[in-house]
């Protein structure tokens, strides 16, 4: 299996035993990485940009946890939705205006149910506005050592009115889930939950990872944990997972697969391979 560098990443290939053949998988793009040293296992149209719809949100969650660890951000500041936050389309927990939520309360409707508007609040809260939060969002990509190609458009993941979205590569969105799993492995305390109630109204937040519920025998990898679906119009079905066997943790991404399944059909692929090679 011929495999190249993951751009500017300093990954390298591991070496694949003849008899293990890829998967066949059905996406626009996809990757194998392993979470302990980012040496890649399998990838396919790795170096194309597309739109990765919520699994950018990886990247707010990122520069939230790094505002915990630095003081910045404490989990009980409170956080008052403005109109822009409270209006956000798509997926979104039941707020309106002037609202006032606590940052962990946001953290969790972000990562477990892909809320578009607790990502504004919180690009909000950390910035003066989403669009400065944006600029921190291209900075600390090129700080992660992510392509050329990864541009954010704003703090969710989703189109903007102008038509312009965030896009990246599948070596991208691998690279940040990497530096995510490994500067802050506490979102996985998070992400391995199916639910979660909110302080704020007692909200029951749902998680869009179906690969968490053990009965569903088609999808579920044990070990599994994370770690974040997308999807828009253009973007396709995208899922970014995480699980771990053993002493062996894998990241996948899938990008543009045709259904909200088949993202999960895929990856289940993708770590099947990937834990046969590695246990």
């Amino acid at each position: 299996m011929q495999v190249a560098e993951l751009p500017k990443a300093g990954f390298t290939e591991k070496v694949v035993p003849p008899k293990y053949i890829p998967p066949e998988i059905n996406a626009k793009a996809a990757m194998i990485i392993d979470a302990s040293d980012g040496d890649i296992i399998y990838q396919y149209n790795e170096n194309e940009a597309f739109a990765p719809a919520s699994m950018s949100k990886m990247m707010t969650a990122y520069l939230l946890l790094e505002s915990i660890h630095n003081g910045k951000v404490r989990w009980e500041d409170p956080v008052k939705m403005s109109a822009k936050a409270a209006q956000t389309e798509g997926a979104r927990i039941p707020v309106q205006v002037n609202d006032t939520l606590t940052v962990k309360d946001l953290y969790h409707a972000l990562m477990i149910e892909s809320a578009n508007n607790s990502a504004v609040a919180l690009a909000e809260h950390m910035a003066k506005s989403e669009k400065d939060f944006v600029q921190l969002m291209d900075a600390k990509a090129k700080q992660l050592k992510m392509s050329e190609h990864a541009k954010f458009a704003n703090a969710s993941g989703l189109q903007e009115p102008d038509g312009s979205e965030t896009k990246m590569t599948a070596g991208d969105v691998a690279q940040l889930a990497y530096h995510l799993i490994k500067d802050y492995p506490e979102i996985l305390e998070v992400t391995h939950l199916r639910q979660s109630q909110l302080a704020f109204n007692n909200i029951n937040v749902i998680s869009t990872n179906d690969m968490l519920n053990k009965n569903n025998k088609s999808l579920y990898i044990e070990g599994m944990d994370g770690l974040k679906t997308g999807f828009t119009d253009s973007a396709g079905y995208c899922f970014t997972g995480t699980a771990k066997q053993g002493d062996n943790r894998i990241i996948t991404v899938v990008m543009g697969t045709s259904s909200k399944t088949k993202r999960f059909t895929e990856t289940n692929k993708l770590m099947s391979y990937a834990f046969g090679l590695v246990n």
